[in-house]
């Protein structure tokens, strides 16, 4: 991504805008930003506590939609004024995805001018680029931006670059000017604290030395960055860690909220640790986010979200016996009743519980048959019991064979036919919901008030499961490190009893994860592959609880760089979805065992 990149009336963007659309993601319901930018803004807005109090009054645009705005503000306001604030197409900013303008909320804002004042408004102006944003276009650079004061409007710059320019009270123009006079043989040289940089430009026909990471300043020129020292290891990341994207979450959070009616909501799907992905921070982000329906699988996972989230229904969708009665009460949870039985034993507790009531449409799991209304409705009856929702399941939703799709469609028949059945009683059946993840994109019509996410949240839909075409983004990448260097002879063993042996002479590489943080042991021998250098690496060998070994050839590599065993590294991806497919499994397996003990950090 050229997040330096210059955008203003004499270096304009190119005719075609696809480069800057594709991978942009929400971060409300009317805004869009890049990936990087939306991670960023997340931490800053986080850091200074303004979840809410910020509010997004313009990100990405098109050019037409840039068209648009101008057009409209030179009559409404006068071709002066409209020039003062308005950029002209392709020379604007927001076309990057890289802008935002923020306001303040519970405020009317202005989409040309909002306001962007009072204390969060300086406490995050003061520690911007710390975050990699810098103020635009600051009052006493109007002279050389062209553009009047604006302190709504952030870019984002990436920290070393924010860095350097607060330091150097520098705009972008001001910047790219500077980089300009820096060649390969006169670099710019800076420290930013735990990390020396060489900065230069050339000639974007030039070749880019291995090493060096190049991106756009303009549409002339080439900005090459270089680390002369090896990054700091971020604490957490010294052995295996599982990343959080939190521009995908809350992407995919918005991409579904947007796919629902007006009336739906989401419950997320949190149990198994929230699908591997970590019960605390998912939870603690989707409450930031508005989530207030949640489901999980257990009384310990309930009180997790419940010490984050005070308000929030929690569904527990498996068995609690009634000795729990008491604490669920004053927790305030809501309980599945997985029999009659159950039911009858939590009522004579005189705790009051609140429930949600299983239909059995045919998967036999959980519930009373659904054409046995007399034995639903015996539930409604039971004193210190309130039904606030009934639910089913469609054990085949991920199915889409003509066969299956007839075995769904009779769930759901007898779904609704028990909820009519139940309404024309005169019993209320509180929150209906039937859909679990692919339930919503299989089956979008139903008129359900929650729908049940899950695997969807994190992004890991298989598209020929699926009817509905959304773009969700994967949330969770797995990395590790490696540990140790072997070379081997051909026909030389590596491993327990040696049950893989060279097939050529090689560099085998040992990393810092095995299958006590989640791996599955029988991996080394199905084919899954990790990313090093951007390159597919087969692992090999027997798995350790600890370790692993990959076959990576004559592969340059050295001890302590990072590996990508789920995820992206260069063009190179790995999902879960592979991985899921070659191991005989399902995602929701090979993400739920990810363990704890690999720690969860959010990006």
């Amino acid at each position: 991504m050229d997040c330096v990149r210059l955008v203003n009336r004499e270096h304009r963007l190119p005719h075609e805008e696809s480069l800057w659309t594709k991978e942009l993601v929400w971060i409300d319901h009317q805004t869009q930003l890049q990936p990087v930018c939306a991670r960023a803004l997340n931490a800053w807005i986080s850091a200074c506590g303004g979840e809410q109090e910020v509010t997004f009054v313009s990100g990405w645009r098109s050019y037409a939609q840039q068209h648009i705005i101008m057009k409209e503000t030179e009559a409404e306001r006068g071709w002066d004024y409209a020039h003062q604030f308005v950029a002209e197409v392709r020379a604007s900013e927001h076309h990057t995805g890289l802008a935002i303008d923020l306001g303040i909320a519970g405020k009317d804002q202005d989409l040309i001018c909002p306001d962007f004042s009072g204390p969060l408004a300086e406490k995050m102006h003061a520690c911007a680029a710390r975050f990699g944003f810098i103020l635009r276009y600051p009052k006493q650079k109007t002279k050389i931006t062209g553009i009047s004061e604006e302190p709504w409007h952030y870019r984002y710059v990436g920290p070393l670059h924010a860095q350097i320019m607060n330091e150097r009270d520098w705009v972008l123009e001001e910047y790219a000017e500077f980089l300009r006079t820096c060649s390969p043989s006169h670099p710019y040289l800076y420290f930013d604290g735990q990390q020396h940089w060489a900065l230069w430009t050339q000639s974007v026909s030039s070749t880019v030395d291995d090493g060096a990471a190049g991106s756009l300043l303009d549409e002339t020129t080439r900005l090459i960055v270089q680390a002369l020292d090896p990054a700091p290891v971020a604490i957490g990341k010294d052995r295996a860690w599982v990343e959080l994207d939190s521009a995908a979450l809350r992407h995919n959070l918005i991409t579904l909220e947007k796919a629902m009616s007006d009336k739906q909501k989401i419950m997320a799907v949190l149990k198994a640790n929230a699908y591997g992905h970590g019960l605390a921070p998912i939870a603690q982000f989707l409450s930031r986010q508005g989530v207030d329906h949640f489901a999980v699988a257990t009384m310990e996972e309930a009180k997790v979200i419940r010490d984050l989230n005070p308000n929030a229904e929690i569904l527990i969708l498996g068995y609690v016996p009634a000795c729990h009665a008491q604490e669920v009460s004053e927790l305030k949870l809501s309980l599945t009743l997985t029999s009659y039985q159950q039911a009858c034993q939590l009522s004579q507790t005189g705790y009051p519980i609140t429930a949600h009531l299983p239909v059995d449409t045919g998967m036999h799991r959980l519930g009373e048959a659904a054409q046995d209304l007399d034995a639903l409705a015996r539930y409604y009856q039971l004193p210190n019991i309130k039904i606030t929702g009934t639910y089913s399941h469609l054990y085949e939703a991920d199915n889409l064979s003509p066969e299956a799709q007839v075995h769904t469609q009779a769930q759901i028949e007898r779904f609704f036919a028990a909820i009519d059945g139940l309404k024309h009683r005169g019993i209320d059946p509180g929150r209906v919901h039937l859909q679990g993840s692919y339930g919503f994109l299989n089956y979008p019509e139903l008129r359900c008030d929650l729908v049940r996410c899950g695997i969807a949240l994190f992004g890991c839909i298989a598209d020929h499961r699926s009817q509905t075409k959304l773009d969700l983004r994967p949330v969770a990448s797995v990395h590790t490190r490696i540990a140790a260097l072997r070379s081997l002879k051909k026909g030389e063993g590596a491993g327990y009893n040696h049950v893989w042996s060279a097939p050529q002479d090689t560099t085998a590489a040992i990393l810092s994860i095995g299958y006590s943080d989640g791996l599955l042991r029988s991996s080394s021998f199905q084919g899954v592959e990790v990313l090093i250098h951007g390159q597919r690496c087969p692992l090999v060998g027997a798995m350790c609880m600890d370790q692993c070994f990959v076959d990576i050839g004559s592969l340059p590599a050295v001890i302590g760089e990072e590996v990508i065993v789920i995820g992206t590294q260069g063009t190179q991806s790995i999902s879960a979805l592979e991985i899921a497919d070659r191991t005989g499994t399902i995602v929701p397996e090979t993400l739920s065992l990810l363990r704890g003990r690999m720690p969860r950090i959010f990006i």
